[in-house]
C-alpha cells in the first residue's frame, strides 16, 4: 500500500490507498470530499484516465475519465456534481474516445487519398448523441457501470443533452442516417452544413394553438462540437464584377462575411472509422466593429456588420415573406455552398501535394446535393475553378458535371425552388453571370434537339426546361422563335386608314384616350411575370445524377416533373430509396425489442445486416415470441405514458392501442384527415350508450406530434383545431378511456425515440403521389408498428415487403389525382354523407365557440386559392374510415395483431440507410469502402 501526501492549502495530508483511482472513486461514490480535499482538483486523475491515443473501456477508467472532465473541462461550478454537470463530464469523456478515432480516420485518409463524398444539406435532424456514440463505441455498458460507481444511471443522464436543432423533418432525419450509415460501412464521406443558433423554433401549445419561441440548444454549450479556428473562408455578398489585370473576372467590393467551421465526429457502429459533420458559423472581422460611431453614442450602428453577419446562421428557414427574408435565405444558401467547396478545394489541393491536376478533381471528389438548396455549389464550383484556379470555362463546366449530383424530395413548389432573378443580381452578381450561360448552353441544346420547324413545340420546351424563368432568350437565340406581330390595342371603331385620312385617325384615337381618362376609365395593365432562377432545374443540367427516394417518387420525378430532362438525359435519373439507420432507430431507441430479435434469431448481426430480420418470419405464429413481443410494447407503452403527463398533464391507458401520427405538419400530409377521422369517431360514440360504444369501439390514444411552419397559417389552423378536439374529448366524462386525443408539444428526434418504439398503429395518409418517400414509416414498421396509408411514397415498398395483408390501405391512387381534380373543378364530385356529417358537428361549435370556417372551407367549393378541397380529404374520408373499421377488428384478436407487428419488422430489412449507401456510393459517388489498419 502506498502513501501519498496530498496537499490542500498549507497542510500535508498523508493517505494510504492501493491507488489514488480507488480513493478518488471511493470518496467521489459517497460525493463525501471534504472542501480542503475538492480544491486539490483531483490534479494527477489525468495520469490514469487514458493515454490519449487509446480507447478506454473499463468502466474504473471510464469514472475517472469522466470525472477528470467535471474538473478540469468546467462548465459549472465547482460546488456540486448534479446531472447536468453529469452529462457534460460524460460527453467529454466519450468525446476523447471520438477523438482518438476521428483523427486517426483523417490521418489515414489523408496518406492513401481516396475519392471522397461530401454531403451537403441544410438540415442534420441529428438527436442526442450520448446514447448513440457510446453504443456505437460498445462502451454502453462501461458508461452505464461507471455513472452508477458516481451515483447516476446513464438513461437520466442522457436525458440532460438537448437536441440540436439543426433541423425540422424527414430531409435533415434522412442526412443524419445517411452520415451514421457512411461511418459504419467505412465509406470517406463528411457532411456540411449550418449551425443554427435558434434552430428552426421551440414549439408551445397554448389555447390559441402554437406559438414559437427561440431554440435554446446552446445555451449551456455544445461539449461535442470543436471550433476550428484555423478553418475559416471568406464568403462575399453584394459588389460588382470587373476584368483583372490578367483578363479573368474578379469579384470585389460588396460585404464580406467570415464562415467559422465547427466540427462534430460521427462514429461508426463497431468500427474505428469515426467521420465529420463539419458546420459553418458566420461572423465578421473585428475590424468591422465601428469603434468610433460605438463611443460616439450610435451602439447599434457601430455593431450593424457583426449582426449583418452572424444573423445568417441565427435561424433555420427564416421567414421569407419579406424581402430581407428571402435575402437571408439565399445568404444561407449561398454560404453553406461556398464555405464547403472551398474547403473541399482546399483539401484537394492539399492531398495532391505539389501537383495538381484539376481533371482529376472529380476522381477524387463527389459533391451530393440534398434537394435544391445547394444548388449554388454549381455556379460557385465554376467561379472558383475559373476566377482563382484559372480554368477555362469548357474544363470547369465538365469537372462541375462529373463532381456534383442531385437528389430531388418532393415534387411541392417549395422544394422547387426559384429565386429573383433581380435579388440574385444583387446578391451574386459574378453568380448570375455564370447562370446566364449555363442557360445560353441549355438553350443551345434544347433548340439543336427539337430544331426550329415546330416553333410552337420549340417555345414549350424551352418554356418547361429553361434555367431562367420569364427572361428574354440569349441574343445568339433571339431569333429562333417568330414573335407575332403587335395588333392596335383599340379595335372597337373602324378608322379609314387611306393616306388622306391617317391624320383624322390619329385624332380620332386621341379623342377616345381622352375621353376615357375623362370618364376616370383606367385600363388594365397586366404585370410581367417576375424574372426568377429556377434551381431545380440548374440542378438538373449541372450534375451528373439526379435521384429520387422512392420508386413510385422516382417515376413521378422522370413522367412528370422533369420528364422534359429525362428525354435528353435518360441515363441521369436514377432512383435511391431512402433508409433509416437500424442503430438508432431499433437497437439504441428500443432495447426491449432488440434484445428478444437478438435471442431468437441467435445474432446480434442484423445491426449491419437488416436481412437477416427476415428470420423472423418462421416465429411469427409462435406464443412465446408474441408474449415477449406484446410485453416488450408494453414497456415501451408505459415509457410514453409518463412522457404525456409530463409534456401534456393528461394520463392515458397504457392498454389502449397507441394510434400515433408524427411529422411536420402540413396539409398534402394530411392530420387533418386524422383528426377528422377521430371526430367522426366520437360523434358515433356520444350517438350510443356506454355498453354499446365499448362493444363498438377498441380503446385509443390518438397521439399528434410535429410543427407547422411558423408562417404557414392553414398548418397552424389544423394544430389549433387538434387540440382543441383533444381538450373536449379528453374532458367527457361519457368517453373516458376510450378515446383520448394528445398532441405532444416540441416534437423532435428525443421524442420520436419514445413514441416510435411504443406506436401500434401509424398514420402516412397523405394524398397519393405527394410525398416523396418519407422515413417514418420506415421506423414505425421497423420497431413492429403496423402503418395505415395510401399508396405513396415508401409505403408502396413497405406495403410488398411486409405482405398486404399486414399493412391497411385505403385512398385514391396516384395515377387518379389529376383526374379527380379535374372532377371536382367541373362541380362533378359529390362528398360522401358521412363527411358531410362531420363538417356539420366540427361547426356545430362542439370543441368551442371557433366555427373553424377558413379551416373547413379549404374542403369545400370547386375552385380559388384555399378551397376545392386540393388535397382530396373529403374523397378519401369513406375509405379511410372504413379502414379505421378494419384496424378495430384486427385489434382486437391480439394474436393476429401481435403476428402482423412481427411481420412488420421482418419486413423492414430492405429500408436500412445502410443499403441506401451502398447504393448511392456504387451507382452515383463511385468511392470505395476504406478500413482503418
Amino acid at each position: 500500500m502506498d502513501t501519498m501526501r496530498i496537499s490542500a492549502g498549507a497542510e500535508k495530508i498523508p493517505v494510504k490507498c492501493n491507488s489514488l483511482s480507488s480513493l478518488v472513486t471511493r470518496r467521489w461514490r459517497t460525493k463525501t470530499f471534504p472542501a480542503r480535499i475538492r480544491t486539490w482538483r483531483l490534479l494527477s486523475v489525468k495520469s490514469i484516465s487514458t493515454n490519449p491515443k487509446t480507447l478506454v473501456t473499463d468502466s474504473e477508467q471510464v469514472a475517472s475519465s469522466i470525472k477528470h472532465h467535471s474538473e478540469f473541462t468546467p462548465l459549472f461550478s465547482p460546488e456540486k456534481f448534479d446531472l447536468p454537470k453529469a452529462f457534460f463530464a460524460t460527453a467529454q469523456s466519450v468525446r476523447d474516445a471520438l477523438i482518438v478515432n476521428w483523427n486517426a480516420t483523417y490521418e489515414h485518409y489523408n496518406r492513401v487519398n481516396p475519392k471522397q463524398a461530401y454531403y451537403l444539406s441544410m438540415e442534420f435532424l441529428q438527436g442526442r448523441a450520448l446514447s448513440n456514440a457510446v453504443g456505437n463505441l460498445g462502451l454502453t455498458g462501461a458508461y452505464g457501470d461507471a455513472l452508477k460507481s458516481l451515483g447516476f444511471d446513464l438513461e437520466s443522464v442522457a436525458g440532460q443533452e438537448p437536441d440540436p436543432a439543426l433541423g425540422n423533418g424527414g430531409l435533415g432525419r434522412l442526412a443524419s442516417c445517411f452520415l451514421d450509415s457512411l461511418a459504419t460501412l467505412n465509406y470517406p464521406a463528411w457532411g456540411y452544413g449550418l449551425r443554427y443558433k435558434y434552430g428552426l423554433f421551440k414549439q408551445i401549445i397554448t389555447k390559441d394553438g402554437q406559438e414559437e419561441a427561440a431554440e435554446d440548444w446552446l445555451e449551456l454549450s455544445n461539449p461535442w462540437e470543436i471550433v476550428r479556428n484555423d478553418v475559416s473562408y471568406p464568403v462575399k455578398f453584394y459588389g460588382k464584377v470587373v476584368f483583372g489585370s490578367d483578363g479573368k473576372k474578379r469579384w470585389i467590393g460588396g460585404e464580406d462575411v467570415v464562415a467559422v467551421a465547427y466540427d462534430v465526429p460521427i462514429p461508426g457502429y463497431k468500427t474505428k472509422t469515426t467521420i465529420n459533420l463539419r458546420l459553418w458559423s458566420t461572423k465578421a472581422p473585428s475590424g468591422d466593429f465601428d469603434l468610433s460611431s460605438y463611443n460616439s453614442g450610435k451602439h447599434t450602428e457601430a455593431a450593424e456588420a457583426l449582426f449583418n453577419a452572424e444573423k445568417i446562421c441565427y435561424v433555420l428557414y427564416p421567414g421569407d415573406e419579406s424581402d430581407e427574408g428571402k435575402a437571408l435565405r439565399l445568404k444561407q444558401q449561398y454560404t453553406l455552398c461556398s464555405a464547403s467547396l472551398q474547403d473541399i478545394v482546399a483539401r484537394f489541393e492539399t492531398r495532391s501535394g505539389g501537383s495538381v491536376n484539376w481533371e482529376e478533381f472529380p476522381e477524387k471528389v463527389a459533391v451530393q446535393m440534398n434537394d435544391t438548396h445547394p444548388t449554388l455549389c454549381i455556379p460557385e464550383l465554376m467561379r472558383i475553378l475559373m476566377d482563382l484556379k484559372g480554368l477555362s470555362w469548357e474544363d470547369a463546366w465538365r469537372i462541375t458535371q462529373r463532381t456534383v449530383a442531385y437528389t430531388n424530395h418532393t415534387v411541392l413548389p417549395e422544394a422547387l425552388e426559384k429565386w429573383s432573378l433581380e435579388l440574385m443580381e444583387k446578391l451574386l452578381p459574378r453568380h448570375v453571370e455564370i447562370i446566364e450561360k449555363i442557360d445560353e448552353e441549355l438553350v443551345s441544346t434544347i433548340v439543336s434537339e427539337y430544331g426550329t420547324e415546330n416553333p410552337d413545340l420549340l417555345k414549350e420546351k424551352l418554356k418547361a426546361m429553361r434555367i431562367l424563368e420569364n427572361v428574354e432568350l440569349p441574343s445568339a437565340f433571339a431569333d429562333v422563335i417568330v414573335k407575332p406581330e403587335s395588333k392596335p390595342a383599340i379595335a372597337e371603331k373602324t378608322v379609314d386608314q387611306t393616306k388622306d385620312s391617317k391624320e383624322d385617325a390619329q385624332t380620332v384615337v386621341k379623342k377616345e384616350v381622352e375621353e376615357e381618362e375623362t370618364a376616370g376609365v383606367i385600363a388594365e395593365v397586366i404585370p410581367e411575370p417576375p424574372k426568377m432562377v429556377r434551381m431545380a432545374n440548374l440542378a438538373v443540367v449541372g450534375g451528373h445524377a439526379v435521384n429520387g427516394v422512392a420508386e413510385i417518387h422516382s417515376e413521378i420525378v422522370k413522367t412528370d416533373v422533369f420528364n422534359d430532362f429525362v428525354k435528353l438525359w435518360p441515363d441521369k435519373f436514377q432512383n435511391k430509396t431512402n433508409g433509416v439507420t437500424p442503430r438508432r432507430w431499433i437497437r439504441f431507441c428500443n432495447p426491449y425489442l432488440s434484445d428478444i430479435i437478438t435471442n431468437w434469431i441467435g445474432t446480434e448481426d442484423w445491426v449491419l445486416n437488416t436481412e437477416k430480420l427476415a428470420e423472423l418470419r418462421k416465429f411469427a405464429d409462435d406464443e412465446d415470441l408474441q408474449s415477449e413481443w406484446r410485453a416488450a410494447k408494453k414497456k415501451n407503452k408505459l415509457k410514453v405514458v409518463s412522457l404525456i403527463k409530463e409534456r401534456t398533464g393528461y394520463t392515458v391507458n397504457p392498454d389502449a392501442m397507441f394510434d400515433i401520427q408524427i411529422k411536420r405538419i402540413h396539409e398534402y400530409k394530411r392530420q387533418l384527415l386524422n383528426i377528422l377521422g377521430i371526430v367522426y369517431r366520437y360523434k358515433k360514440m356520444k350517438e350510443m350508450s356506454a355498453s354499446e360504444r365499448k362493444k363498438a369501439f377498441v380503446p385509443r390514444v390518438c397521439i399528434f406530434g410535429g410543427k407547422a411552419f411558423a408562417t404557414y397559417v392553414q398548418a397552424k389552423r389544423i394544430v389549433k383545431f387538434i387540440t382543441d378536439v383533444g381538450s373536449t374529448i379528453n374532458h367527457d366524462p361519457e368517453i373516458g378511456d376510450l378515446l383520448k386525443v394528445i398532441f405532444v408539444p416540441d416534437y423532435n428526434v428525443s421524442v420520436a425515440e419514445l413514441l416510435i418504439p411504443a406506436s401500434e398503429l401509424s398514420q402516412h395518409i397523405s394524398t397519393a403521389g405527394m410525398e416523396a418517400s418519407g422515413t417514418s414509416n420506415m421506423k414505425f414498421s421497423m420497431n413492429g408498428c403496423i402503418l395505415i396509408g395510401t399508396l405513396d411514397g415508401a409505403n408502396v415498398e413497405i406495403r410488398e415487403e411486409v405482405g398486404e395483408e399486414n399493412f391497411f390501405l385505403f385512398g385514391a391512387k396516384a395515377d387518379e389525382i389529376v383526374d379527380l381534380r379535374k372532377e371536382r373543378a367541373e362541380g362533378k364530385f359529390v362528398p360522401d354523407p358521412s363527411f358531410e356529417e362531420v363538417k356539420q358537428f366540427v361547426r356545430s361549435g362542439v370543441f368551442g365557440s371557433n366555427k373553424y370556417d377558413e379551416l373547413i372551407g379549404s374542403l369545400e367549393g370547386n375552385e380559388g386559392f384555399g378551397r376545392a378541397d386540393y388535397f382530396l380529404v373529403g374523397k378519401d374520408f369513406p375509405s379511410y374510415v372504413e379502414c379505421q373499421e378494419k384496424v378495430d377488428k384486427a385489434y382486437r384478436d391480439q394474436k393476429r395483431w401481435t403476428r402482423m407487428s412481427i411481420l412488420n419488422t421482418a419486413g423492414s430489412s430492405k429500408f436500412s440507410s445502410d443499403r441506401t449507401i451502398h447504393e448511392y456510393a456504387k451507382d452515383i459517388w463511385n468511392i470505395k469502402q476504406v478500413e482503418l489498419p
